[in-house]
């Protein structure tokens, strides 16, 4: 089984997973602290009930933060609230079938879960990261294969003018690939790798949101065995993502480096950079 590969976790690290209250962060919280009970584990997200049904499970020194990781002025609230950082997993999300819904902050909602307030994390935390005693680690799955630059639109890229569900779903996964190779390409960032992965299908209630004419298949799907349990799909992502020795790597769904990704050159990853900057920054 998938659930027996050896995961080394020593010496016991601080881990941070974000939206650990349900679903993949959950599935990897609980993941971490079997192989390791001595980590400390903090998890983020809203659902203060979900998180104190699996607290009591997750080791030697548990702790729920709340948060709406949508907002970025609450991300920076959470990051001041961290003081120990090894690892860094994002897993926050939503799967909706709505437009363009702002946050209070005017960034789309399904955007700012799936990529903004990802690297807002990443940036805040890259201080604690860089002091990790083996080297901090960055895990963010999303999507990991279907990135490709030339479906980004350079002239919008916050698709506040031509936003579809398409165009959101490449931008996300496009500059989560991009983002990380910035971070990566830092020569103060050396001490820490990077890693994007896709979990592949995974029997998870994240679809219990959407249309019952879009969430039946799903179901019907998951009833006669397609996809994988959160527990195997946490296996592989934490496997991925130690496997990073250094530097950036996009991971499939059984943790393995992707293949034949479409190329990315310098400009494209500062243009998404510094696009992130001004979307993240405080006076936004």
């Amino acid at each position: 089984m998938v659930r027996d590969r050896r995961i080394p976790l020593k010496p016991p690290p601080n881990v941070v997973v974000v939206g650990g209250t349900s679903g993949i962060g959950r599935a990897i919280a609980l993941s971490i602290a079997q192989h390791c009970p001595s980590a400390s584990i903090t998890i983020v997200g809203r659902n203060e009930a979900a998180a104190n049904a699996i607290l009591s499970q997750l080791g030697s020194n548990p702790k729920f933060i709340r948060a709406d990781v949508s907002l970025m002025s609450e991300i920076r609230a959470v990051t001041r609230k961290i003081d120990k950082v090894d690892m860094l997993i994002l897993t926050q999300g939503i799967l909706t079938m709505a437009g363009r819904t702002p946050t209070t902050e005017n960034i789309d909602n399904k955007l700012a879960l799936h990529y903004y307030g990802r690297m807002l994390f990443i940036q805040e935390l890259l201080p604690l990261l860089r002091s990790s005693q083996n080297g901090g680690k960055v895990l963010t799955v999303l999507d990991s294969v279907n990135g490709n630059p030339s479906k980004i639109n350079w002239n919008d890229m916050a698709l506040e003018n031509t936003y579809s569900l398409a165009s959101a779903g490449y931008h996300a996964i496009s500059f989560n690939d991009l983002a990380i190779q910035h971070f990566a390409s830092q020569p103060e960032n050396t001490n820490v790798t990077f890693t994007h992965a896709y979990p592949g299908v995974v029997r998870t209630p994240l679809a219990d949101s959407l249309p019952f004419w879009a969430r039946l298949p799903l179901k019907c799907a998951f009833t006669v065995g397609m996809g994988v349990s959160p527990e195997d799909c946490a296996e592989l992502m934490v496997h991925g993502m130690l496997g990073t020795d250094k530097g950036w790597r996009c991971v499939n769904d059984k943790g393995e480096t992707v293949t034949k990704k479409k190329p990315a050159n310098e400009e494209m990853v500062e243009k998404v950079w510094e696009h992130t900057s001004r979307m993240i920054s405080p006076s936004q």
